[in-house]
């Protein structure tokens, strides 16, 4: 019996390598687009879908060589050039340089200038580095990367500023150019779900150059195998109620399914594969346990993400209506419906809500909301974060206006509340002494939140005891 640790498992924070779930399609899609010389790639869609976890899997599959570079978003082009020089171990040679007369990629921050061992004169400067004209630079580079036989992968894409974008696309059709002499030669590149759209819009002539590659949340199957593939490298099960538990909250994020399996696992003391076949089986108190401490991990996150939100102009009707509705989310066209219907306002159309939706869903507003691009419904990032809004929604009304501190006391006695539904199910929210709920109907709704995620269509056989 092969013995594996559990941080080989279920790994949340990195991708998955034996416990890795091939998707058929999109690996083949992608297996196309890796073969094809000077085809550049733009893999995009939501954080947490598995778009890294898919092509490093694939790359180490084709035994390709790669050199990954991870965006932040104050990255300038030189930074990236810098990036891939250094991981390369290779340097342009010593030349002069005018300041007066300097063009190309700008000034490199000391950090960069340090490490290729600059020195400096008080009219010129002599330095290692790699600026210069910009067709000499997407020259060298591409040439640097194509002798080393390497795919230079660009992760989150969707960071960088729009002129370090149109940079690199024109890169890209510098890679494709020299493709003849390098046939492995190409930039991957990912990002969010607007990525492919982007590359396309800076540079028109990569419109039939560029591989796109949608990478959509997973299905519940997918999930499910997870679970099952997960607990039997650990040589342990888990009841089907319990995977669908787990299904249910994960979203189709994978990350958040193999973080909640990764706790049940601590809750029985699992820490590696079962050598002595204990018959050691994941129930309701482990999954309990593991959403429990799920909420308690992420829960800066979840205040952070919805004291954001709530500064949008018509967030509260728009997570009035999520959080009233399936799970799975609703349609544009039913939201506007909702708000028109429930809310003292002028009458909206589906104009009037395209921003909001679309800051609720970015990162730098928290990330409440997603959009699924094959249902075309915005839902909340997760059960959780719709067990909050609903918690939060209900609190928030019976005082309009809140200090800064009530509302800081508030978001920790949700966090509390969403905790207590999970963690202390046999004691539910109407036995607690310091719950937030006043009558009757509140408890209710919150008792039907704490776990009862089943989706109306879902294609796993659920069953109920």
């Amino acid at each position: 019996m092969a013995i594996y640790n559990i941080n080989e498992v279920f790994t949340p924070t990195r991708p998955a390598r034996k416990n890795f779930i091939k998707r058929k399609p999109l690996d083949k899609r992608l297996q196309r687009a890796l073969k094809t010389p000077g085809m550049q790639v733009v893999i995009y869609g939501h954080s947490g879908s598995g778009k890294t976890t898919l092509l490093l899997n694939k790359l180490k599959e084709l035994n390709l060589k790669f050199v990954k570079t991870n965006c932040t978003a104050n990255m300038t082009f030189d930074d990236l050039l810098s990036n891939v020089y250094i991981k390369l171990d290779k340097e342009l040679p010593p030349k002069k340089i005018d300041k007066e007369k300097q063009v190309g990629g700008g000034k490199l921050s000391l950090a960069t200038i340090a490490s290729f061992n600059s020195s400096t004169t008080s009219e010129n400067t002599t330095e290692r580095s790699f600026i210069s004209p910009f067709s000499s630079i997407e020259l060298t580079l591409s040439k640097t990367i194509g002798e080393k036989e390497s795919i230079w992968v660009i992760e989150d894409f969707h960071k960088l500023e729009v002129d370090v974008k149109s940079k690199l696309a024109q890169l890209m059709k510098v890679f494709m150019d020299l493709s003849d002499e390098y046939s492995k030669l190409k930039i991957v590149a990912l990002g969010a779900k607007n990525t492919a759209r982007e590359v396309v819009e800076l540079d028109s002539e990569m419109q039939n150059r560029v591989s796109e590659i949608y990478v959509p949340l997973m299905n519940d199957e997918e999930i499910c195998k997870i679970v099952e593939n997960g607990t039997n490298l650990l040589n342990i099960s888990a009841k089907e109620h319990v995977i669908n538990d787990v299904v249910d909250h994960s979203h189709g994020v994978a990350s958040i399914c193999h973080q909640l399996c990764l706790l049940m696992c601590k809750s029985v003391d699992i820490d590696s594969t079962d050598e002595y076949d204990s018959g050691v089986e994941l129930d309701f108190e482990d999954f309990n346990f593991a959403a429990s401490e799920y909420i308690q991990q992420v829960s800066d996150t979840l205040k952070s993400a919805f004291q954001k939100a709530m500064k949008i102009p018509r967030s509260n009707e728009i997570l009035s209506c999520l959080a009233e509705n399936d799970i799975d989310g609703v349609e544009l066209q039913d939201l506007v419906e909702y708000i028109n219907e429930n809310f003292d306002a002028v009458e909206i159309t589906q104009t009037t809500l395209e921003e909001p939706l679309s800051k609720l869903s970015c990162a730098d507003h928290g990330s409440v909301l997603m959009y699924n691009e094959q249902s075309e419904n915005y839902s909340f990032k997760d059960p959780f974060y719709r067990l909050f809004a609903k918690l939060f929604l209900k609190e928030s009304h019976k005082k309009k206006r809140l200090s800064a501190s009530e509302v800081n006391k508030m978001f920790n006695q949700l966090i509390l509340s969403a905790k207590r539904s999970y963690s202390n199910p046999s004691n539910n929210l109407a036995n607690s002494t310091d719950t937030l709920f006043n009558d009757k109907s509140d408890i209710d709704d919150a008792e039907k939140l704490s776990n009862k995620w089943k989706k109306s269509q879902s294609r796993i056989n659920r069953t109920t005891e």
